[in-house]
Formats: structure tokens, C-alpha cells, sequence
């Protein structure tokens, strides 16, 4: 192996300081030594494994045992030079303008990365998913000497790092070696092929190939995966399989996604392709048009799953239980007795069980147990009605779920809904929304999204319509509201990598269009800033003028916004001069200002702090970085159930409320006899809906009856009433606060001090 580090040149673009603060990360051999024995290294931070995605998608599923096959772990021609290159581009990446001296030339990144590939028959896309997963090197566009120095952590352990592996062009090369001596010596290894092995944070794996016995020998840990059980704030092999799947993957299509090849039409599900039995099973319930055509290579992609047999609202006898079921929704559900049978004859299923053919248990491998149909239940497969007020919902199982008319249109066909009264749909508690069908493509504000397991999987880069999906599904995408938008959970992003790039392609490089404006970022004082809801913090940046033109107040000015945003959460003022009177080229410009915390938000929180001149009087970026603040709810709870209703008569008697919410705190316990849930009306007035004799006193609704105390993660119990006779008729909003009255400090309830709940008095 040649470590050659002869000259480092810096990128045109460069920052001083990684973006991220780096935590303690699960990580595994990763010195040259023999390749064998474990270690520990400092390693990519749990801030970029909360970027990567707020939550976790079920769009596809995860697999600890199989996370990347070893044919895409030794693909060495999956990606050209100037398709890295491109891509680096595309993400603004610090690497798309790095180059280092190796043996006496000048290497762009993308060509280091593209030659090592080629001499250890390693993939390209391996190496861009560890050096995304280590030092966060494909989205920052910035960063520092050391984070390049030490791309793939290589080396690195114990807090200290071996000097021989320092430089890119080393660390690129260790990491694809390595991969090399794990084949070679994989029966010395602790994590090896069917052999079952507990990680660093407590799960068994069992590697089903090689790939991903070496990516637990490189990083021993599952990787935060609260559905295995995982729960330490670890990111890795779960934050490599998950930068993969959203860059990289063979696996293009989603759970929900139908694809056609060769005549027969498959399911996407699980990260498996399930067949449908025939065109009329699948036209039965599918639109053709529905379908995407795939390459014989996007296929291959999906191993064989259980195959579709029948079509949807089927009722089948298993032929070695003699249970019947109604195959719905991927589900099986078993109907116990006639009478629940007969529940289903309006929908001209079946009139008896002799009707009902008989099918083999393997028919029915495909489907997950579902509920029990008994003869309680109103609707066991869903109906459409129609309230006075023009609202569809959907009646299912004894509950009322409201339907938009863009999913009716397009998830029920426009099917004609039955009339129903207010008073009737008041008989049905209120369940969630219906969501969109899986598969479905909407836009909303310009921006494209896919629908995969209820959530919204935004398409970052449109040009995948092109070259995957189709152009005539981004043409023929639902337009929505952002409040049916966000009835599905923010699922991963799709950002595939263009891998039909090929070296012929002009590879234009990146240029800046400031010639005689450059800057270059410096510090930012305090930096790693973890604040609590409403806290303000003087804040002070610096960025050195690296070009030739002297600055002069006013004239050159730092904006801070929320990502992708024209304002902050953190409410900076639009534009702040520096503190200088004028800064020289070489000189710093020192930017100080306030950030305050929003009251309405917590998390991980992403600003761009972008430096702007006047050009022609139109302002023009000179360059900019993004910082992640952590803020803090100072006591949070979360709302699990309620049974508010959303509308009620002024002539009914008291309505009995119960909510159950979770002490969210890290370390806060409530008092029950303390711990206050009140009402007020939404400009804080006594609330309308105040029984006196029930609540605790005007403004107290209740105090937790399940417990003395409710301890963090504990879930208190709020019984109280609501009365509404004599009420003028309108719409209300009922204003929510939780308070602690023993340590004098409200309760942040859902995230905000104050929760609304709307409800109509008629």
C-alpha cells in the first residue's frame, strides 16, 4: 500500500472548523496492525445521525444481519470519476474542491476516490457512504484540516491517532485495505459469516455475508434502532446502511412502489419484490398506470418475497386451521363466528361460509395477523359517508376517520359516499386521518414527495423522475395541502446519486463567481451551543477576508437563517454588520448578535450563517456555513390519548374527558396533587367550558388520579369534564397548559407552552 502524503492543497472554498461535534461512536478495528483486534475511535457525532432524519422511516427495513451484499461492497465500475465528481458537486460537498499531491500529482477527490476503488476492488459508494458516515464529508461544505486529515477515522483510537495514516489520500486507501485483509483473514474475526456475535450496544448479529461481517469488525455497533430493542445513541452501521439507502442503493423503489417487468407486476415491500399471481389480481385493485417499468438490474436488486394470490377485501378458509379471514391491507383478519360473518354481506363478499374458498396456509404466508372481526365492530372494512357540513369520512371498525378530497379522489376513486347526519357521526369516536395511498407522488410547494408507509419521503434531487421513477409520474403528481403533507411523518430523503455518468461526460469544475469577494470562515463563539426553549446567548462569528477588496461596514453584512429558509427561529435580525469599522484582505470581521432560542421547538436546529456583499445593489453570497444548535425543552410532556371531541351540542350534559400524558423530561418527576393540567379560552380568559362541579377550580381541570408522582417516561392520567350547555353556537379553542405549581414552571405539551384543540358547539 502506498500512504504517499506529499502535499496537501486546500480547497478554493475551505472552512477552519468541522461542522459537527463529535461524540464517542461505535467503531471497530480500524489500525493496520493485523486487522484483528477492536478498538474504539472518535468518530462521526450524534448531531449528523440526527440530520440524516428526524425520525426513523419504515419505508424500508432495516436488516442488522444483511446490511450491503458483497457483490456492492466489491463493485469497483458502479461509478465513473466524473459521476463522483458531479455528485460531490451536487451536494456542495467540501470534496468536490479538494485536491491532494499524491506522488507528484495533483488528485481531485473524486479521482482518489474513483483509483483506490480500482486497486482494491473496492465500491466507490463504499468509500463516499464511510466517509459520509465518519466525518459527514459528502453535506459539509466545509471543514477542517483535521476532518480531511482523518477522512475514515482510520488509526484513530483511544483518543489518539497514528501519524503514519494522517492525509486523504491515506485514510481513503486504509479504509479500502482494510476491507481487503477482513476477506482475506474473515476466519480470525469474532463477527464471521452465520456465526452469531453480540455488538458493543448489546444486539446479536448474526452477519448473513461477508460485507457485513467487515462492517461490524470496522464498527462493532448496531447503530440506534429502537424497533431491535438498540437504544444507545450510537449511529453505527444503522447511520452507514441508512446514508446508503439514500445516496447509493441498488434498491431504488420504496415499500408501496409497484414495478412491471417482462409482463408481470410486482409489490415493493420489506426490501423484498412481491409478485402478484396475475394481471387481474393486480388490476383488481390497481390502476395500470400505477405501475413503474424497471431494467432487468433494478430487479435483480429484490429478492423474491411472498407472492400476491388475491385481491383486497378476499375472504379465504385456511385450509389447515378452517379459521376465516378477510385479506385486507396486507393483513389477515380473522372472523370468529357468523355473525360477524353476516357483518360483511353489504359488501356482496359472502353470504355463507360454504362460499368461501378454501386456500393452502402458504397462500396466506404473505399477510400479518390483523385484528379480530367479532360482531361488535361497525364497518370492519371501511365505509364513505358524508356529513352535513360536506366533510367525507371513512367509518372503520367503530371509528370515524376524516378523509381529504385529494385521497378520495385518489385513494377511493371518488366512490359516491353515503349521506350521514352530525348527530349520527357524533356515535363514532374520532381515529386519524386517512392517508394517502402508498406509492402515491404529490408535490406541495414546489418541492416532490413519495409516499412509502404513511410517510412523506421528499425527493431532493428531481431529475431521479427522469431517470428512475418517470418523467410522467413527477407531470402526474397529486398537488396537496401542507396539512395533508403533514398527516404523514417526515420519512428519508431520496437523493440518488446519478450512476449513468460517464468519464466522456464534460466534468465542468466548481468556480466561484466572486472574484475579487472571498471569505473564509474562522470560529463561532460559543460553538457546540445547547440552549433551553426561550434562552438568549450573545454569539459572536468570525470569517477572514480572503480576497482583495477592503470591506466596509454596511457594505458586506452576515444574514442568519433557518435551513433552507429566508428567516431564523432564533430571531436574528435580518442582516448584522461587523463590528469593524473596515476589515483588509487577511484581516478577520467579527459579527456579534443575540440567538434566542425558540419557545416552539426543540431538537437538533440547523442556521446558515451566509456572508453577503452588494453587487450592483443586488446582494450576492460570498460564502456561508451551517451550525447545529441543540435546544432543549426545559419540561416537556407528550399527549398520547385523548377523547376531545371535535364537536358537541349546548344542550348535552357534561362530557367525561380523559387524557394520558407522558412526562417527556430527562429528569423532572411531577407531584399529582402538584402538577396542574389547565383550561383557559385562547386570550387566556376562563375557559367556557368550566364545570364547576367537577374541576378542581376555574382554571384547573384536573391534577393525574392514576399516581402519586409521575416519573420521567411515566405516563398521568387527566380526568375531567367539559360542559358546554348554554354555550353560544361557533367554533372554540380549547387552550391547554400544564403546570408544576410546585416548582412554579410550565410544561412544554407537545412542544409549546399553550395546546389548542378546536372544537364546535352547535
Amino acid at each position: 500500500m502506498n500512504l504517499a502524503k506529499i502535499g496537501l492543497k486546500i480547497p478554493t472554498k475551505p472552512g477552519s472548523r468541522l461542522l459537527l461535534k463529535k461524540i464517542k461512536f461505535g467503531v471497530g478495528t480500524k489500525t493496520k496492525n493485523n486487522g484483528i483486534s477492536p478498538s474504539k475511535l472518535t468518530a462521526i457525532g450524534l448531531a449528523f445521525f440526527i440530520l440524516l432524519a428526524p425520525n426513523f422511516s419504515q419505508a424500508r427495513t432495516f436488516d442488522p444481519h444483511n446490511i450491503i451484499t458483497d457483490q456492492e461492497l466489491t463493485d469497483k465500475n458502479s461509478l465513473s470519476k466524473a459521476a463522483i465528481q458531479k455528485f460531490l458537486e451536487r451536494e456542495n460537498s467540501v470534496l468536490a474542491r479538494f485536491s491532494q499531491m499524491v506522488e507528484g500529482s495533483t488528485l481531485k477527490a473524486s479521482e482518489i476516490i474513483w483509483e483506490i476503488g480500482q486497486k482494491h476492488n473496492i465500491n466507490p459508494k463504499f468509500l463516499l457512504t464511510t466517509l459520509e458516515k465518519e466525518q459527514g464529508l459528502i453535506h459539509l461544505s466545509q471543514a477542517t484540516e483535521k476532518a480531511l486529515d482523518w477522512a475514515t477515522g482510520y488509526g484513530c483510537y483511544g483518543g489518539t491517532c497514528k501519524e503514519k495514516y494522517r492525509g486523504f489520500y491515506n485514510q481513503v486507501e486504509a479504509s479500502a485495505e482494510t476491507q481487503e485483509i477482513y476477506n482475506q483473514k474473515a476466519s480470525q474475526f469474532s463477527f464471521r459469516i452465520g456465526i452469531t456475535t453480540t455488538s458493543f450496544d448489546g444486539f446479536n448479529v448474526t452477519p448473513q455475508n461477508q460485507a457485513t461481517a467487515n462492517l461490524y469488525i470496522y464498527t462493532p455497533y448496531v447503530g440506534y434502532s429502537p424497533e431491535l430493542g438498540v437504544m444507545q445513541s450510537y449511529g453505527g452501521n444503522r447511520l452507514f446502511w441508512r446514508i446508503w439507502h439514500r445516496y447509493f442503493t441498488d434498491q431504488k423503489f420504496l415499500d408501496g412502489q409497484i414495478i412491471t417487468f417482462n409482463g408481470n407486476y410486482y409489490l415493493i415491500e420489506k426490501n423484498t419484490k412481491r409478485k402478484f399471481a396475475s394481471a387481474e389480481i393486480f388490476l383488481a385493485d390497481h390502476p395500470s398506470n400505477e405501475t413503474i417499468n424497471v431494467s432487468s438490474k433494478d430487479i435483480a436488486a429484490y429478492p423474491d418475497g411472498e407472492s400476491i394470490n388475491f385481491k383486497e377485501n378476499t375472504l379465504v378458509k385456511s385450509a389447515g386451521s378452517g379459521q376465516i379471514y378477510l385479506l385486507a391491507e396486507n393483513q389477515k383478519r380473522p372472523i370468529i363466528d357468523n355473525s360477524a360473518l353476516a357483518l360483511l354481506t353489504v359488501f356482496q363478499i359472502a353470504i355463507t361460509e360454504n362460499e368461501i374458498p378454501t386456500v393452502s396456509d402458504t397462500q396466506l404466508n404473505g399477510y400479518s395477523l390483523g385484528t379480530l372481526i367479532a360482531s361488535a365492530p361497525v364497518y370492519p372494512q371501511g365505509k364513505l359517508f358524508r356529513s352535513s357540513d360536506g366533510k367525507i369520512w371513512q367509518i372503520k371498525d367503530g371509528l370515524r376517520h376524516e378523509v381529504d378530497d385529494v385521497v378520495w379522489q385518489s385513494r377511493f376513486n371518488s366512490q359516491t359516499p353515503t349521506t350521514i347526519t352530525g348527530a349520527e357521526l357524533e356515535n363514532y369516536p374520532t381515529g386519524s386521518p386517512v392517508k394517502l395511498k402508498d406509492g402515491s407522488f404529490v408535490k406541495n410547494d414546489n418541492k416532490y414527495y413519495l409516499i412509502s408507509d404513511g410517510e412523506r419521503m421528499k425527493i431532493e434531487d428531481e431529475t431521479v423522475f427522469d431517470r428512475i421513477f418517470g418523467l410522467s409520474k413527477k407531470n402526474s403528481a397529486l398537488t396537496i395541502s401542507t396539512a395533508l403533507l403533514e398527516i404523514h411523518g417526515a420519512g428519508e430523503t431520496i437523493d440518488y446519486i446519478d450512476d449513468t455518468i460517464q468519464d466522456s461526460a464534460q466534468v465542468t469544475p466548481t468556480t466561484s463567481s466572486n472574484n475579487t469577494y472571498s471569505a473564509l470562515f474562522e470560529s463561532m463563539n460559543p460553538d457546540g451551543l445547547i440552549m433551553v426553549n426561550g434562552q438568549s446567548q450573545s454569539v459572536t462569528v468570525k470569517f477572514k477576508n480572503t480576497g482583495d477588496t477592503n470591506w466596509q461596514t454596511g457594505e458586506v453584512w452576515l444574514e442568519v437563517t433557518d435551513k433552507e429558509a429566508e428567516i431564523s427561529s432564533f430571531g436574528v435580525a435580518d442582516k448584522i454588520n461587523f463590528s469593524e469599522s473596515s476589515v483588509s484582505s487577511s484581516q478577520t470581521a467579527s459579527f456579534t448578535f443575540d440567538l434566542t432560542a425558540p419557545t416552539d421547538k426543540s431538537g437538533l436546529l440547523t442556521q446558515d450563517f451566509a456572508l453577503y456583499y452588494n453587487k450592483n445593489s443586488t446582494p450576492t453570497k460570498i460564502t456561508s456555513i451551517g451550525k447545529f444548535i441543540i435546544v432543549k425543552a426545559g419540561i416537556s410532556a407528550q399527549i398520547l390519548e385523548h377523547n376531545i371531541p371535535v364537536a358537541v351540542r349546548n344542550n348535552w350534559r357534561p362530557i367525561d374527558i380523559t387524557m394520558k400524558i407522558q412526562n417527556t423530561s430527562a429528569d423532572t418527576t411531577w407531584l399529582a396533587r402538584k402538577t396542574a393540567l389547565e383550561i383557559y379560552n385562547l386570550d387566556g380568559t376562563s375557559s367556557y367550558f368550566y364545570d364547576p362541579n367537577d374541576w378542581v377550580r376555574q382554571e384547573v381541570a384536573a391534577v393525574p388520579i392514576n399516581k402519586t408522582e409521575i416519573k420521567s417516561g411515566e405516563v398521568g392520567e387527566f380526568k375531567f369534564t367539559l360542559d358546554p350547555r348554554g354555550i353560544k353556537p361557533g367554533t372554540y379553542i380549547l387552550n391547554l397548559q400544564l403546570k408544576l405549581l410546585d416548582k412554579d414552571k410550565s410544561v412544554y405539551l407537545d412542544g409549546r407552552l399553550e395546546w389548542h384543540r378546536e372544537i364546535r358547539v352547535d
